[in-house]
């Protein structure tokens, strides 16, 4: 039986790496699959794409997300396009969806081929800069997500994923994570996004901080707790029956969930920076000082009160009653010690 072909974007980055990397430690995986892999350059593929026993499972595909033809291209070619890279690049998940429809298809591959899209729970953001919400986002509840304005942030590429047009000619599914957090465990970027920003705009001003009032809330994930929901995915959706009697949601019902436990306010977080501070001799006073829209650009960079002060709640329902998904990484907490301490000890070095 020929290799299931993956084309995967986005294989360097911070859940991209950690995912490949979990999914190549699995025993059926050199017989089960062969890769081809976007990387900018020769060079990344080198450090970046981890070695193998059998090759060739993994070529490098050189090029970016601006490379139009080259998406249509590899796509055209991929039983299941994994796009980790980008959320918001709309020319590249375009030329995706036009590969994947490609009517010169092989006929020797899947004739409804897969697409998993990386998307984020940013699209729920509202504005609150800092204030509590009560609203949450359910991933099987389509009549709540379908209120979502198209204005939202990633909402435009989500759009294309979700379009009626691709029923029965695509199956696609769209991975929207929280806050992820922990560190990765592949060949390319290990650090996440939010709370290393909190971190590093707390450590330059020597004071931990927060947007607002600081009780804006979102939902949160470990980032193997994510991987390991991509491959879950990835297995269900090549189970899934190519004449449209499948039973997994796809496609109109596409958007998957990934959250574990309660959700936590950005307050809190600047509370474990404070005490994190505290306990390295940064800032003794353990308190938080609440930035205003006034000031925003005096501690933050620009933008970070509309991502950071806004509310994202999400609840995985399919991930964990379709799936069974049952995420396992807990401690958020000693994570943001661990977070401090790595970017305090990279500023000591400099």
């Amino acid at each position: 039986m020929a290799p299931i072909r993956v084309f995967i974007t986005g294989a360097t980055g911070y859940i991209g790496s950690t995912t490949f990397a979990l999914l190549l430690k699995q025993e059926s995986t050199a017989s089960k699959y062969s890769f081809r892999v976007l990387v900018r350059s020769q060079e990344k593929a080198d450090n970046s794409i981890p070695p193998t026993r059998t090759n060739p499972v993994i070529e490098p595909v050189i090029g970016s997300l601006d490379d139009a033809d080259i998406l249509r291209r590899e796509s055209a070619n991929a039983d299941v396009v994994i796009h980790f890279a980008d959320a918001d690049h709309y020319p590249a998940i375009k030329a995706i969806l036009e590969g994947l429809q490609d009517k010169s298809r092989s006929k020797e591959g899947r004739q409804r081929p897969i697409l998993i899209h990386t998307s984020g729970t940013g699209v729920l953001l509202d504005n609150a800069y800092g204030k509590p919400s009560d609203v949450i986002y359910h991933d099987n509840d389509i009549d709540h997500l379908n209120s979502l304005a198209p204005e939202q942030v990633h909402r435009n590429v989500d759009l294309e994923v979700l379009s009626s047009e691709l029923v029965g000619k695509v199956d696609t599914y769209i991975v929207a994570p929280p806050t992820i957090w922990g560190f990765g465990t592949g060949y390319g970027n290990r650090n996440s996004i939010q709370i290393p920003h909190y971190v590093k705009y707390s450590l330059k001003h020597g004071q931990a901080l927060q947007i607002g009032q600081g009780l804006n809330k979102w939902s949160k994930v470990h980032v193997e707790d994510l991987a390991r929901f991509y491959i879950l995915l990835l297995e269900r959706s090549l189970q899934e029956p190519q004449d449209g009697t499948g039973k997994l949601p796809k496609n109109l019902d596409a958007y998957y969930f990934v959250q574990e436990g309660d959700d936590f306010t950005y307050g809190s977080v600047g509370e474990e920076i404070a005490r994190a501070f505290k306990e390295l001799g940064i800032n003794q006073s353990g308190t938080v000082l609440a930035t205003t829209p006034e000031d925003e650009e005096k501690y933050w960079t620009k933008g970070s009160g509309f991502l950071l002060g806004g509310n994202s709640r999400s609840r995985a329902i399919k991930a964990v009653k379709v799936l069974g998904w049952e995420p396992q990484l807990k401690d958020f907490s000693g994570y943001i010690h661990q977070e401090v301490k790595r970017q305090h000890d990279l500023l000591k070095e400099h």
